[in-house]
């Protein structure tokens, strides 16, 4: 086996932040350098130089933002956000962006085509390449100060929901905090491609960074990660009821922050066409806009095992139990990433088959990855380093400067609210009433069996295999996803109705997995 193949490897995703939030430029070429020395861990188009996308997303770098402006004209005031934007017809596009960011209380300041050096796209990347421009919108009112956040989500969502039949435009980041560079790249060409990344003005605190491994989307430049607030590297097994879920659970929620009228121009929240990690941070960006705290919000959406835990607290317990009456957890297996501009972490799902490493340095600086090594950090530098395991969560507070481990994340769960005696309170159980005790059928035997079961196509194989680990242990028996048997359609044997159906799911079984390598 060679190097290739022996480390080709599901997706590389990371983070790098400076706890003291002092930007600088050096972090954003850590955090390139990082990224490109995970290279293995995505995909090369026959082209040699398009990839399944790579991409960054960073703190807003304000001076660098500031100067451009500037060079053009136009004095940015203390309160402004950067929408970045693919467009396939920028003339028609950028109007309908004016109009609804009017429409909301919104000004746009100022477009700025985001310079670009297409000498670092292969052939089919190039082919597909949207227009990317930078639109600088302000408060246009006194309202819009007040609920900035809210109204530059709902503007993205309406806008999005005119052009959504529209397979190139997308908006990678609209906020005052992040800003997104990503596209159908290779890491080690990203640089290249965006010169703003080469500016040594272009300073910033943290940067999430991810390189794709396509499993179930075919690449396009809209699907390149990070998402809007994620970096996620995994599958989301039961997507499409978590969609479903997720669109009927909350159609007739109430808002804090969203009219009942606005909330009917944002729902449905979740984006059709995108991938399950695009859906997921739909799902934390909707939690997130709408006041959930950051921590319930991840905690909720992505929760540890609790089931049969005997050394969980009971308010802990609760926390979880409460919480799963609304959200469904999205997991597969998960390593996610994520940010809301203040705070920046990582979460593994309860399956804990995805890898995120984590180093802390002595000139307070957090990185984490899918593998060590990507930075070299000499030994002396480094002040701790671990791992993640299934259902933990390590999270930065860049305005304090706090690292936070799931000891202290549980800690914050369990006192933030009396979850137990809302639960004690308004919970109901529904008891199951026997009637009739099961009796003692060691005996029974069903009439004509032999010529049911070979009518039904229940099989000595589906007994001894399936049915008879059923009625002694009482448990679903294990076994592969192996099927070597023609397709019921194509069969020239009798084949159960169930047969004909098969479960959807992305299978991935390269590499071995992860946390035993």
């Amino acid at each position: 086996m060679n190097l290739a193949e022996q480390f080709k490897d599901n997706c590389g995703f990371g983070l790098l932040a400076q706890l003291n939030n002092r930007p600088s430029h050096q972090l954003l070429e850590d955090a390139i350098r990082a990224l490109s020395r995970m290279m293995h861990r995505g995909a090369i188009a026959a082209d040699g130089k398009t990839g399944d996308g790579s991409g960054l997303l960073c703190s807003m770098p304000h001076g660098f933002m500031r100067r451009v402006a500037e060079e053009q004209g136009v004095s940015l005031p203390e309160q402004y956000a950067v929408a970045t934007l693919f467009l396939s017809d920028k003339k028609k596009q950028l109007a309908a962006f004016a109009e609804g960011c009017e429409k909301n209380d919104l000004q746009v300041l100022l477009v700025r085509e985001v310079p670009l050096n297409t000498d670092a796209l292969g052939e089919y990347a190039l082919s597909m390449l949207p227009e990317i421009v930078q639109v600088f919108v302000v408060p246009g009112a006194l309202i819009a100060t007040r609920r900035f956040d809210a109204l530059l989500y709902l503007t993205r969502k309406e806008i999005e929901d005119v052009f959504r039949t529209d397979p190139v435009f997308y908006i990678p980041s609209f906020s005052r905090t992040l800003i997104s560079y990503k596209g159908l790249v290779m890491p080690t060409y990203i640089a290249r491609l965006f010169p703003d990344l080469q500016d040594e003005g272009f300073e910033i605190t943290f940067a999430m960074f991810h390189q794709r491994f396509s499993t179930n989307t075919l690449p396009q430049w809209k699907l390149a990660q990070p998402l809007r607030q994620i970096a996620h590297n995994g599958e989301i097994n039961s997507i499409k009821g978590n969609r479903f879920k997720a669109q009927t659970k909350f159609s007739g929620a109430k808002s804090p922050v969203f009219s009942r009228s606005e909330l009917k121009r944002i729902i449905p929240f979740l984006e059709e066409g995108v991938s399950d990690s695009a859906n997921l941070d739909n799902m934390l960006e909707f939690m997130l806009v709408n006041g959930i705290d950051f921590f319930k919000a991840i905690r909720s959406l992505i929760p540890p095992a609790r089931h049969n835990v005997a050394n969980m607290p009971a308010k802990l317990r609760s926390f979880y139990e409460y919480t799963s009456g609304a959200y469904e957890p999205w997991d597969g297996p998960a390593a996610v990433s994520l940010t809301n501009g203040r705070y920046i972490g990582c979460v593994l799902d309860r399956n804990g088959l995805r890898p995120a490493k984590y180093v802390i340095t002595t000139d307070d600086r957090l990185l984490i990855t899918s593998e060590y090594g990507v930075l070299g950090t000499p030994p002396e530098k480094v002040r701790e380093r671990g791992r993640l395991q299934s259902g933990e969560m390590i999270a930065a507070d860049l305005e304090q400067g706090e690292i936070f481990f799931t000891r202290d994340i549980d800690r914050y769960l369990m006192n933030s609210q009396p979850y137990n005696q809302w639960l004690t309170e308004h919970t109901h159980y529904l008891q199951e009433f026997i009637e009739r005790q099961f009796e003692d059928l060691s005996d029974y035997r069903y009439p004509d069996l032999d010529r049911l079961q070979r009518y039904h196509n229940v099989t000595s194989e589906l007994v001894d295999l399936v049915v008879r680990p059923m009625i002694e242990q009482g448990k679903e028996p294990v076994g592969s996803m192996g099927d070597d048997t023609p397709l019921a359609c194509f069969s020239e044997q009798q084949r159960s109705f169930c047969d004909f159906f098969k479960q959807k799911f992305a299978q991935v079984t390269n590499p071995p997995i992860d946390p035993l390598r």
